[in-house]
């Protein structure tokens, strides 16, 4: 991250506790000079998180319990942070949920919170966020999407949908709010550790089998997420816009 310079920005991410992308995305900005603020869902591991994040500033951390399957409560979190810091140059959507099962046994339920949260919480999140940036000369707003856009898995149909839906929306909000200076991107994690897959994980056949399918033969690692994350909030990527750029080590050009 040493490359990176985020000193007087403002930093959101969305879904930041545990072990999580979020926090290592939250964890890398705060590094690199940012004013960081966070969200989940989980208050106490929220407050833990950003006391570990921010221990040696905590004038740059500030976390707020929100659910973003509740679209008041994300425009809360937002205005809390312009409150607090200000403004927001940089938006991270990342809080998503994840129930794999046979797509017959799929409730109204399951199909609901993933979606709530997955889809209509990043849309809302990233018009929280453009509503300020669009008055005040632009921004940077990264939806973190996944492989499961492109390659196919059985039981996870309403993931699936729900992250091909957020490459399209990036696209789509890109074009729009492109004339005021708001780049919008995708970054989508391959095999990367996570609490989110960590039981799935925890069979070495399983985890064997995902290294030697992968063309660089390991799984990745939440940091290297994070490091695509600055590169598309920073400078060196200000004529990308719309694009949804695949961090997996290969795992898209391997078939099945």
């Amino acid at each position: 991250t040493d490359m990176f310079d985020f000193q007087g920005k403002v930093a959101v991410i969305t879904g930041a506790s545990g072990i999580s992308i979020g926090k290592t995305i939250a964890k890398h900005f705060f590094e690199a000079g940012a004013k960081v603020a966070v969200c989940s869902h989980n208050e106490e591991r929220i407050m833990l998180a950003a006391k570990e994040i921010g221990e040696t500033d905590p004038e740059r951390m500030f976390a707020m319990e929100a659910d973003t399957s509740d679209i008041e409560s994300i425009r809360r979190f937002a205005g809390a942070v312009l409150e607090h810091y200000g403004k927001i140059d940089i938006w991270v959507n990342n809080a998503g949920i994840h129930f794999p099962k046979p797509s017959l046994e799929v409730t109204p339920e399951d199909w609901n919170n993933t979606v709530d949260v997955n889809l209509r919480g990043y849309f809302f999140g990233a018009q929280a966020a453009a509503g300020y940036m669009i008055e005040n000369g632009g921004g940077s707003i990264i939806n973190i999407g996944s492989v499961n856009k492109t390659i196919v898995t059985v039981g996870e149909t309403v993931y699936a949908t729900t992250k091909a839906g957020i490459s399209k929306m990036t696209e789509n909000l890109a074009r729009e709010w492109g004339p005021s200076g708001i780049r919008v991107n995708c970054i989508a994690p391959g095999s990367i550790p996570t609490l989110m897959n960590q039981k799935q994980y925890s069979d070495i056949k399983v985890h064997q089998a995902m290294c030697d399918k992968l063309p660089l033969r390991r799984r990745g690692e939440a940091d290297e997420i994070a490091d695509g994350v600055l590169f598309m909030a920073s400078p060196y990527a200000s004529y990308i816009t719309g694009q949804t750029l695949f961090i997996d080590g290969g795992l898209t050009i391997v078939c099945g």
